[in-house]
C-alpha cells in the first residue's frame, strides 16, 4: 500500500464521526451507582465507567460524515423537544448481555412511556437499521475485559431516582485506554 493511498484513507476515515444519543446521570447519582459496584466483592477484574461518561444510550447512531452533523444534530432537537423532562429509577445492578458472557456491568431499571416515545422518535430519524430488538434502559458502570463467561449477576439496588432535562448527542473516539466522549449538543427536552 502506498503512502498516498494511506494518507487518502487517513483522510476519509478523519471525516467520519462516531454519534449515539444519551441520557446523562448527574454527578451525585453516578458516584452513588459507582459505589453500588464497587461493594460487590467477588467481581472478575473490570474497568469502571469514568463518572462523567456514566450514560442511558437512547440510540447508538454510527459513523456519520462530518458534513452530515447538522442534520443530524436537526433531528435530535426535534426528538428531544417533542417529549417532556423524563425520570428512571435504578431499580438493579446485572450483567449484560442477558445471554451469553457477561461484557458489562449495569444500572437496571424499568423503560417508560416518555424513554420509549423518545427512542422511537429517535430511531425513526435516525437509525440505519431497523432491529427488532426491545429498547433496555441501562447505564453502564464497568466492562469485563476480555467477557466473563459463566459469571451472571442479577442484584436488587434501590437506587437514585434520576431526572432527565437534556438529551446529548455524543461524539465517541475509541482508543486503547477506552472509549473518550464528547457532548456536541445538548437538546431541551419538552420544548418546542
Amino acid at each position: 500500500m502506498t503512502r498516498r493511498v494511506v494518507d487518502r484513507q487517513h483522510r476519509k476515515r478523519g471525516r467520519r464521526l462516531r454519534l449515539f444519543c444519551a441520557l446523562h446521570s448527574d454527578p451525585a447519582a453516578a458516584q452513588q451507582l459507582i459505589a453500588a459496584v464497587e461493594s460487590i466483592e467477588s467481581l472478575p477484574d473490570h474497568r469502571l465507567t469514568p463518572l462523567h461518561q456514566i450514560h442511558m444510550t437512547l440510540l447508538f447512531i454510527g459513523d456519520v460524515d462530518a458534513s452530515d452533523l447538522d442534520e443530524v444534530s436537526e433531528s435530535v432537537l426535534r426528538a428531544a423537544s417533542a417529549v417532556e423532562p423524563l425520570q428512571w429509577r435504578v431499580e438493579g445492578i446485572g450483567t449484560l448481555p442477558g445471554r451469553g458472557a457477561a461484557r458489562t456491568v449495569a444500572a437496571l431499571g424499568p423503560s417508560s412511556r416518555g424513554l420509549e416515545e423518545l427512542h422511537r422518535r429517535l430511531s425513526q430519524r435516525l437509525a440505519r437499521s431497523r432491529k427488532n430488538r426491545p429498547f433496555l434502559p441501562h447505564m453502564t458502570l464497568a466492562r469485563f475485559t476480555p467477557a466473563r463467561s459463566g459469571f451472571q449477576l442479577d442484584r436488587e439496588f434501590a437506587g437514585p431516582l434520576l431526572r432527565f432535562d437534556t438529551l446529548d448527542l455524543v461524539l465517541s473516539r475509541l482508543l486503547p485506554s477506552g472509549a473518550e466522549h464528547q457532548r456536541i449538543l445538548e437538546a431541551p427536552l419538552g420544548v418546542s
